[in-house]
C-alpha cells in the first residue's frame, strides 16, 4: 500500500514543474507560436478555423436538417449556433491537447536523452498551449453569447471552476498517449478514431434530452457531457453550476490525473532505449 501512495504522490513532479516554470513558459510560447509559423495569416487562423466550422455545422444541422435545440434557449439560428459553438469549444480544446501531447515525446528525442531535461514539462505545457488557444475559442463564445442574448450573466465568472476539473483530465490523459506512444507508435492514429467517435457520442451539437431514455446512461458516462453542460449552464443559461457533478468530476479529474501522471514518471525510464 505504501509503494502505491508513494507512486501516485504528485508532489516531487509538481515541485518540478514548479522549480521549471520559465522553461514552461517557453514551451508554451513555443508551441502557440510554432502551429502557425509561415502561415500568412498566422495565429489568425485560430479564430477562422473554428468560425468556419461553427458556420458549417449551424448550416448543416439547423437550415438543412432544421434541427432545434428545444425549449427554453431561443429558437433562432443564433441560439443554435452559440450553444454548438460551445460544445465544439470544449472539445476542440481536449481533442487538440490529447493529439498533440501524444507526440511531444517523440518529436523530441533529443531531450530524451538529456538527463537534466524534465520530461514531464512537454506534455504539461502542450496542454497549457491548448487551453490558450482555446482561451480565443471562449472570448469568441463569451462574444456571441452576449450578442446573441443581449445580456452578461454573473454565473459566467464561475467558468474557471467549472474547468479545472476539465483541465485535471485533459492533462491526465495527455500524459498517458504521450507515454503510450512512444512505445506503441499506432496510438496517434488510434486517438483519431477515439477522436472521431468521441465528437458523436458527445452532446456537441444535440441536446442530451434528445437521445432515448435508454441511451443517456451511455453519453453520461462520456466525462465531456459533463463539462459541456456545465459550460452552457454558467455562460449561456445563466445557471450555477450543479455541485454535484462538480464533485464527481472534479474527483475524476484527480483520479485521472494521478493516474496519467503516475504512468509517465514510472515509464519515461524507459524512454531513452526505445528512442
Amino acid at each position: 500500500m505504501g509503494k502505491i501512495i508513494n507512486i501516485l504522490n504528485p508532489l516531487p513532479g509538481l515541485q518540478l514543474l514548479f522549480r521549471n516554470r520559465a522553461l514552461l513558459k517557453q514551451l508554451v510560447r513555443r508551441n502557440v507560436i510554432s502551429k502557425y509559423q509561415g502561415s500568412i495569416l498566422g495565429i489568425l487562423w485560430n479564430i477562422i478555423h473554428p468560425l468556419m466550422m461553427l458556420c458549417i455545422y449551424t448550416f448543416v444541422f439547423s437550415v438543412v436538417f432544421q434541427s432545434r435545440w428545444g425549449t427554453g434557449v431561443g429558437p433562432s439560428k443564433g441560439s443554435f449556433a452559440i450553444i454548438l459553438f460551445c460544445g465544439m469549444t470544449v472539445y476542440s480544446i481536449f481533442a487538440d491537447a490529447v493529439n498533440m501531447s501524444a507526440i511531444q515525446i517523440t518529436l523530441n528525442p533529443n531531450y530524451v536523452k538529456k538527463v537534466v531535461f524534465p520530461l514531464p514539462l512537454l506534455p504539461f505545457a502542450q496542454v497549457l498551449s491548448s487551453f490558450v488557444q482555446g482561451a480565443v475559442w471562449l472570448a469568441l463564445l463569451l462574444a456571441g453569447a452576449v450578442f446573441i442574448y443581449g445580456n452578461i450573466s454573473w454565473t459566467m465568472l464561475y467558468l474557471p471552476v467549472v474547468l479545472f476539473p476539465f483541465f485535471l483530465f485533459t492533462l491526465g490523459i495527455s500524459y498517458f498517449v504521450a507515454s503510450l506512444t512512444v512505445y506503441l507508435r499506432d496510438t496517434p492514429y488510434i486517438l483519431g478514431v477515439v477522436l472521431q467517435v468521441l465528437f458523436f457520442v458527445t452532446p456537441i451539437f444535440y441536446p442530451v434530452e434528445a437521445v432515448p431514455e435508454r441511451f443517456r446512461v451511455y453519453l453520461q458516462i462520456n466525462p465531456l457531457t459533463t463539462i459541456i453542460e456545465e459550460t452552457r449552464k454558467v455562460l449561456l443559461y445563466a445557471q450555477t453550476p450543479d455541485w454535484n457533478f462538480f464533485a464527481i468530476s472534479l474527483a475524476v479529474g484527480v483520479v485521472v490525473f494521478l493516474l496519467g501522471f503516475a504512468w509517465f514518471n514510472k515509464t519515461q525510464k524507459g524512454f531513452a532505449d526505445v528512442l
